[in-house]
C-alpha cells in the first residue's frame, strides 16, 4: 500500500517538473492539453508543413472570325496598296491578351491575292475576296497574332474556300505568326496526331470537326485535308468520338473539342449539336465550344459521370456568334449577327491532381461600324464610358449595342438557374468555390 502512494506521489512529482518546461498543462479533471512554445512549435511548423503547387489558367474563346468586302474597304490603304485590320480589334485587345491561351473560328482562308476561287466577282476587292469563298489578306494572321490570340480553328464550312492549295497556304501564313492551328492538315501524318498544348503546368488537348465543307469535295486522296462530318455521317461521328477518347487518355489533362455544327441564325441548339454534345462528353471532352450559327447560342455547366463513379463538370457553349464580320441585324435579316462574346475558362490544378474547371465568364461584344471604321466593341466598358471611346456612332449603333447589354447575358444563361457575379463589365459563374 506504501509502495502505491510512493508510486504515485513520483507520477505527481513528475508531472509537475514537465509543467515547468512549458511543454504540457494538466487540467484538474486530468484532460491534457498540448502547449508547444513558440519555437518548438515554429521548428515543427517548418518541418511538417506542405507547400502545394498551384496553377491557374485562363482559357479564352471567341467565335467566327469573318472577313466580308466591307472589311476589306476599310481595310485597305490606298497609299501603299496594303491591308491591315488591327483596329478593328483596338478595343477588345485587353481582354483577348490577359488571358494565359486565347483561340478562335477563323472562317476564313489565306490563299494569296488573286488565288482562290472566283465565284461571286463582285464580291472582289484588290485581289482578296469576300462572301461566298473568302480569301483574306494574310496580315490577318498578323493581326490576330499581335492582339493576342494563340490558336485557331481552321476546320469549317469555309476551309475549302480556296481549294487544296488555299488550306495549305492557310496554315503556313498562321506558322509564320507563330498561331497554333487544328482541323485541317498538310498531310496524314499531321492529321493523326492530338495537338496538346502545355500552360502553366497543365496539358491541353485541342480538337476541331465540321459538320461540312458547303458541298466542296476533299480530293479522294486527300481525306486527311479537313475533318468533316459530312453532314454528320454515323461513321464520322464516330471516327471523332474516337479521336476524343484519344485524347482523353492521352498525356492531356484537359480536352478542348471546338465543333462547327448547328442551324444558321438559330438562338438554340438542335438535335443534332445536342447530340453530339452529349456523346463528346461521355468520351471525354471537358470542354465543347460551339460556332457556325453566327448568332449566340446558350452556355451550359454539366456535371458528367465517368466510368470509375466519379463526377467531373463539363462546359459547353452552343455558339459564340460572330467575333467580327461585317453581317449586321436588320429587318430584312433579323438575327443577331453583329452580337456575340469573350468566354473564358478557368481551370486549377494542385500538385498532380486533374485540374478542375473553377469558374466561366464571358464579356459581351458587338461588331460596330461607320464609313470609316469596322470593329469589335467590349458591350458594357463602352456604354460605361461611352464619351471618352470618341466613336462616330449613330442611333442603330447605339441601339444595338443597348440591346446587346440586356440580350447577351439573359440568353447565354438560359440553361443555368446558378447565380452570376458581375464585375469589371464581366459575367462570372462560379463552379467551385
Amino acid at each position: 500500500m506504501k509502495t502505491k502512494n510512493i508510486f504515485g506521489i513520483l507520477i505527481i512529482v513528475l508531472l509537475l517538473i514537465s509543467c515547468t518546461n512549458n511543454s504540457y498543462i494538466i487540467k484538474p479533471n486530468m484532460d491534457c492539453v498540448e502547449t508547444i512554445n513558440t519555437s518548438i512549435k515554429k521548428e515543427m511548423t517548418n518541418k511538417t508543413s506542405v507547400n502545394h503547387e498551384i496553377s491557374d489558367v485562363t482559357l479564352t474563346a471567341v467565335g467566327d472570325i469573318m472577313c466580308h468586302i466591307q472589311q476589306l474597304y476599310r481595310g485597305y490603304n490606298k497609299i501603299d496598296d496594303s491591308f491591315n485590320f488591327a483596329e478593328s480589334f483596338k478595343y477588345i485587345e485587353k481582354y483577348i491578351s490577359n488571358s494565359d491561351y486565347t483561340i478562335g473560328n477563323l472562317e476564313t482562308t489565306f490563299a494569296g491575292k488573286n488565288k482562290g476561287r472566283n465565284y461571286r466577282p463582285y464580291n472582289d476587292y484588290m485581289g482578296y475576296k469576300g462572301y461566298p469563298c473568302f480569301n483574306t489578306p494574310e496580315i490577318l494572321a498578323q493581326n490576330l497574332k499581335e492582339v493576342g490570340f494563340d490558336l485557331v480553328s481552321t476546320c469549317n464550312n469555309h476551309s475549302l474556300d480556296s481549294k487544296y492549295e488555299g488550306i495549305l497556304s492557310t496554315l503556313d501564313y498562321l506558322d509564320e505568326q507563330g498561331i497554333n492551328h487544328v482541323g485541317t492538315y498538310r498531310n496524314q501524318l499531321e492529321a493523326d496526331k492530338i495537338f496538346i498544348k502545355e500552360i502553366k503546368g497543365i496539358k491541353f488537348a485541342f480538337l476541331a470537326y465540321t459538320y461540312g465543307t458547303n458541298g466542296f469535295l476533299l480530293p479522294e486522296d486527300k481525306s486527311y485535308l479537313v475533318n468533316t462530318l459530312d453532314m454528320y455521317d454515323e461513321e464520322k461521328v464516330n471516327q471523332m468520338i474516337e479521336k476524343v477518347i484519344k485524347a482523353h487518355n492521352s498525356e492531356a489533362d484537359v480536352v478542348i473539342a471546338i465543333l462547327h455544327f448547328g442551324n444558321e441564325y438559330c438562338d438554340f441548339p438542335n438535335s443534332y449539336q445536342k447530340n453530339i454534345v452529349d456523346k463528346l462528353f461521355e468520351a471525354g471532352a471537358d470542354v465543347i465550344i460551339g460556332s457556325h450559327p453566327h448568332v449566340l447560342q446558350p452556355l451550359e455547366i454539366r456535371d458528367i459521370k465517368s466510368n470509375n463513379g466519379t463526377i467531373r463538370k463539363g462546359v459547353v457553349i452552343y455558339s459564340l456568334g460572330n467575333f467580327i464580320s461585317s453581317q449586321r441585324y436588320s429587318e430584312n435579316n433579323p438575327a443577331n449577327t453583329d452580337i456575340g462574346a469573350i468566354l473564358n475558362v478557368n481551370f486549377r490544378k494542385i500538385d498532380n491532381h486533374t485540374p478542375e474547371i473553377m469558374s466561366v465568364s464571358f464579356v459581351p461584344t458587338c461588331t460596330y461600324r461607320n464609313k470609316n471604321e469596322l470593329a469589335v466593341l467590349p458591350v458594357d466598358e463602352v456604354l460605361d464610358n461611352i464619351s471618352s471611346y470618341n466613336l462616330n456612332i449613330n442611333e442603330y449603333g447605339m441601339n444595338r449595342l443597348r440591346y446587346s447589354h440586356y440580350h447577351t447575358y439573359k440568353h447565354l444563361l438560359s440553361y443555368i438557374d446558378t447565380e452570376y457575379i458581375y464585375e469589371k463589365y464581366k459575367y462570372t459563374i462560379k463552379i467551385i468555390n
